[in-house]
């Protein structure tokens, strides 16, 4: 398909009636202003600078899927609403071109498109395919696409006519195509294919042929091209230059731009013009003027909004205006307003700067300046009980009379303050609220009110009398109630949103409401104050005035623009019966000439006799019809775009899977709604982690990080401006897999590990009590033999020698004592007397020996450190060995029942030498600290063997064994060093219970 020539003269003449309707336009304002008159669009714009692939739009789908699909010369674009999705070549299989001409929607939701290479890719269930000869059609072939409302859909590819067939999955030629007709793609690119044939002209267009007749004149060779029209108009281009609609067989040629209506009755003031090269633009009532956009494809989405794609432009949203401007283009006296007013005579009034009042009376437009007596800066407005309008100002305060503006009288000589409110009171007497308090001017009694006399505030910029007849005083203070002359102050301390206030409002229901500069808004209820703000779902903090409309809504100004909530709605989450409040911001795109209101002197906005809502801002009034304003009931389709771990995008959307080590989480989603996509609010939860949803307001991403082990589920949903919900959630399974360390079976292996050492450390433990018992059992057997052994040695000892000789003496004694038979000598009775005492003595000697082996007297009567030097000096008398001894003093270092342990160890030690060492030499020593005793014996025999044997017990025990039960009784540690014929060494380490005063000697 080729591209459009420009021709820069049917674009002039377009430009030239665009500026005489303007300016017909502003005439007509000026005399006659009735903005209940107006039909208003306002177009959005989107260009490669906002993300849109390319500026030259040639397709356009609203999809099965909810998106929004644009086919462009660069590539193909999802659209949300607020973001664009590009596919191209370089980032997705299955694109042969970067460059689109045309783009349908076919059966089952695919998308069809064909690109400049003539290629006809499809796009169905996440995947770009390029249809070849397995579909039924050459590569390189297509020219022209078409489609049916019914998802019907063909291509021309070399020249022929091919309608796609789902249930054989190729394309199979028309029963129309017949050899001998080439068929041509109609001019408007996605409308269908056009041939000759037997002189008649067929088209076949959106899923039907049709057959016209063509004068005899009009030849293929003298047509440049076809198109064929919404309306199955047929419009024929020819060679030399003009453009004709067929009607019946004849060619209704024109000269130059064709202008047309509309197709929809719903687009009051549309019209569509046709250019002789077939360019086409639409045109439309914006702002007062009539705009025009030239097209290739226009498209109606389900929420009424209309979408362009135009030439080089980019892509265009069209919408009714929901609101309408008064300007200074149209009469106001200059375009900064701030006090705005309806009198009982249904007159608006208008204050603005630099200078100026307007009065719209009668629907004509009519400004005062300075050369009318205004005297400045308007800054307040009212109307007193007899219909005179006051306007106060910087320089002063005015009254409309005759036509100027006049100083009333009573006014003070000295110059007042900025008069920022002007209150008519019952008895006649206005109030005149400055920053430096209320001039009450009442004649003779005019005075001050200021917060001396009880005042929340000196600022005061807003005064209301309710219902009851009470009056409320605003200001950058707080806020005044006066009933019958006593005055109730309210700041934050008692509960206001800010000290700020702006605007005061008495509802329908006779509620006080408050606006404030920075805080939200108010409600008094029950003498406490509900505050709202962004946090309860305003669109904003600021509240300059609060208007109220037939349906109980609340319309707000702002620094951001102008936004609507439901006063049930305010109620209800005061009283905890819902979280947030839903709120529709209007802006620019709703026929704001500036979003930015004005505020701060009274009154801050009207409404009029018809309904009509009057705000100021810092381009006009912005006027609002309530009733005409468009609710969007459509619930918004929530989608889950993608979700990406470790910030790689998973390509899966229904399941992720996150591994060991993988901690943050990302899930993208968003909401296809298209009138307002930018005030959708969103909240989410993750089954198992969140405990209750999460209000995130606009954001359109999820974060979680550091996400225990398990299974969850993320649920998202979507609330539109109006505060219509997503019928379903969107959901995404996440999986997050544990590190192995946290598994079943690693749980289970520790656990039957942890079984396994605790089984292997109690059988040990089992063995060594085991060993530890056989032990004690042997020493127990060793110790009841060797006692068994000792009685029977001192039975023997006292049977074999102190029997015998007890037996000798006793008989020696009765062979004394016998008289009979003989007498005898003094020298026979001398001798038996002598061996009497012989034997006495020798079983004295065997008393002392048997009484030293059970105890050594020496331990009792020379004490520890000499019974040990003297068992010394007996075994080396006694034996060949050598010893050498260093016993420092130790008589009082154990208990006396201890002490006898410490004697028997090393008796036992001198045994063993003496024994079974085949020493020469030997060394015994006992060392004392402050904390221990330290027991050597040494020698240097033929040491210990591999596997010692048990050795026998000597005079004192029964071996090694008996020394060790014996330090362990003391609470000793024995340690043995021994090497095979290179002697054995002894040491133990005896604690010592209590410190004595000891001095450790120096070595």
């Amino acid at each position: 398909m080729s591209q459009w020539p420009r021709d820069q003269d049917a674009r002039k003449d377009e430009g030239v009636s665009a500026r005489a309707f303007f300016i017909a336009f502003v005439a007509a304002c000026v005399l006659s202003f009735a903005p209940c008159g107006w039909a208003q669009y306002r177009s959005t714009q989107w260009t490669a600078d906002s993300g849109l692939p390319q500026n030259s739009v040639r397709g356009i789908v609203h999809a099965a899927d909810g998106y929004l699909w644009v086919a462009t010369l660069d590539g193909i674009a999802k659209f949300d609403g607020l973001r664009f999705t590009v596919y191209n070549k370089s980032n997705t299989p299955g694109i042969t071109s970067n460059r689109f001409v045309a783009m349908a929607e076919g059966d089952g939701g695919d998308l069809w498109m064909a690109s400049e290479d003539g290629n006809l890719i499809r796009y169905r269930a996440g995947h770009f395919q390029r249809m070849g000869e397995a579909e039924g059609l050459r590569p390189y072939s297509v020219g022209a696409i078409t489609y049916d409302h019914r998802g019907g859909f063909w291509v021309d590819s070399d020249d022929r006519v091919y309608r796609w067939a789902p249930q054989s999955g190729r394309f199979e030629r028309e029963a129309f195509d017949r050899d001998d007709t080439r068929f041509i793609p109609l001019w408007w690119g996605g409308t269908g294919f056009w041939a000759i044939q037997n002189g008649n002209l067929v088209c076949f267009t959106r899923g039907h042929l049709t057959t016209h007749l063509l004068p005899k004149t009009l030849t293929l060779a003298h047509i440049q091209g076809v198109a064929v029209g919404g309306d199955d108009v047929v419009w024929i281009g020819t060679t030399d230059g003009h453009l004709g609609r067929l009607v019946d067989g004849s060619l209704a040629v024109g000269k130059g731009t064709v202008t047309t209506d509309w197709l929809s009755s719903k687009r009051e003031g549309w019209r569509g013009q046709i250019a002789p090269d077939f360019r086409r633009t639409v045109i439309f009532p914006s702002d007062g003027i009539e705009k025009g956009i030239p097209y290739n494809v226009v498209v109606a989405d389900d929420e009424d909004n209309m979408w362009v794609g135009s030439e080089d432009e980019g892509l265009f949203r069209v919408q009714r205006q929901s609101i309408k401007s008064l300007s200074s283009t149209q009469g106001l006296a200059s375009d900064g307003v701030y006090p705005v007013m309806e009198s009982s005579a249904g007159d608006m009034w208008v204050g603005s700067w630099p200078a100026g009042l307007t009065r719209v009376h009668d629907g004509r437009v009519t400004a005062f300046t300075k050369a009318d007596g205004v005297p400045g800066l308007v800054t307040a407005l009212a109307e007193d009980r007899s219909g005179t309008i006051w306007v106060g100002s910087h320089n002063g305060v005015r009254i409309f009379s005759h036509g100027r503006l006049i100083v009333p009288p009573g006014i003070p000589e000295e110059k007042l303050p900025v008069v920022q409110v002007i209150h008519p009171m019952g008895d006649g007497a206005m109030m005149l609220g400055t920053p430096k308090g209320i001039y009450l001017l009442a004649g003779s009694n005019s005075r001050w009110m200021t917060t001396r006399d009880g005042l929340a505030s000196d600022d005061v910029r807003v005064i209301l009398e309710d219902r009851r007849g009470d009056t409320w005083v605003g200001g950058y203070g707080g806020l005044t109630r006066i009933h019958n002359g006593v005055m109730t102050r309210w700041t934050e301390a008692e509960g206001l949103p800010s000290n700020n206030i702006r605007a005061i409002d008495q509802d329908s229901a006779g509620e006080i409401w408050v606006g404030t500069y920075d805080g939200g808004i108010g409600w008094l209820h029950n003498g406490k104050w509900a505050v709202f703000n962004q946090s309860s779902g305003l669109y904003d903090n600021g509240a300059f005035q609060i208007l109220e409309d037939g349906q109980e809504r609340f319309w707000i100004s702002s620094n951001r623009g102008i936004y609507r909530v439901s006063r049930r709605q305010l109620i209800d989450v005061a009283e905890g019966h819902e979280k947030r409040v839903d709120s529709v911001a209007y802006g620019r795109a709703d026929g704001m000439l500036s979003m930015e209101c004005n505020g701060g002197v009274w009154p801050a906005g009207a409404k009029d006799a018809h309904g009509f809502l009057w705000f100021p801002t810092e381009k006009g009034v912005a006027i609002v019809d309530p009733t005409s304003v468009s609710v969007d009931n459509l619930p918004p389709k929530v989608v889950i775009e993608s979700a990406s771990v470790e910030h790689k995008v998973q390509t899966a959307v229904d399941q992720v899977v996150m591994r060991p080590g993988e901690t943050n989480l990302e899930v993208q989603y968003t909401a296809l709604s298209y009138s307002r996509p930018e005030q959708i609010s969103f909240r989410y939860k993750l089954d198992g982690v969140d405990e209750n949803w999460q209000e995130v307001g606009h954001r359109r991403t999820a974060y979680y990080t550091h996400l225990p082990p398990g299974d969850y589920i993320f649920r998202v949903t979507a609330r539109n401006s109006d505060g219509v919900e997503s019928l379903a959630d969107s959901t995404l399974r996440v999986t997050v897999i544990p590190p192995f360390y946290r598994r079943w079976w690693f749980f289970a292996l520790i656990i039957l590990t942890t079984l396994g050492i605790l089984w292997l450390l109690w059988n040990r433990r089992a063995q060594e009590v085991a060993r530890e018992q056989a032990s004690q059992q042997a020493f127990s057997r060793e110790l009841i033999a060797s006692q068994e052994n000792e009685r029977r040695r001192i039975a023997a000892e006292l049977h074999d020698s102190l029997g015998q000789r007890l037996i000798i003496i006793n008989n020696l004694a009765l062979f004394l004592l016998k008289t009979k038979g003989k007498v005898r000598s003094e020298e026979d009775k001398q001798e038996t007397i002598e061996e009497i005492s012989s034997e006495a003595t020798q079983a004295i000697e065997e008393t002392r020996a048997i009484s030293y082996a059970l105890r050594p007297f020496q331990l009792d009567r020379l004490g520890l450190t000499k019974a040990i030097q003297a068992m010394l000096t007996k075994v080396e008398r006694a034996s060949e060995i050598e010893l050498k001894a260093d016993i420092q003093d130790i008589d009082d270092a154990f208990p006396e029942e201890l002490r006898i342990n410490f004697y028997r160890i090393v008796q036992e030690g001198l045994n063993n030498i003496v024994k079974h060492s085949h020493a020469t030499q030997g060394t015994v020593t006992a060392h004392r600290t402050k904390s221990s005793v330290v027991l050597t014996i040494s020698d240097n025999g033929q040491g210990l063997p591999s596997e010692p044997r048990n050795m026998k017990p000597g005079a004192g025990g029964f071996g090694l064994t008996g020394i060790r039960e014996r330090a362990m009784l003391m609470s000793g540690t024995l340690q043995i060093k021994s090497e095979n014929g290179n002697g054995t060494v002894l040491v133990i380490h005896f604690p010592l219970e209590k410190r004595s005063a000891y001095d450790e000697p120096s070595n």
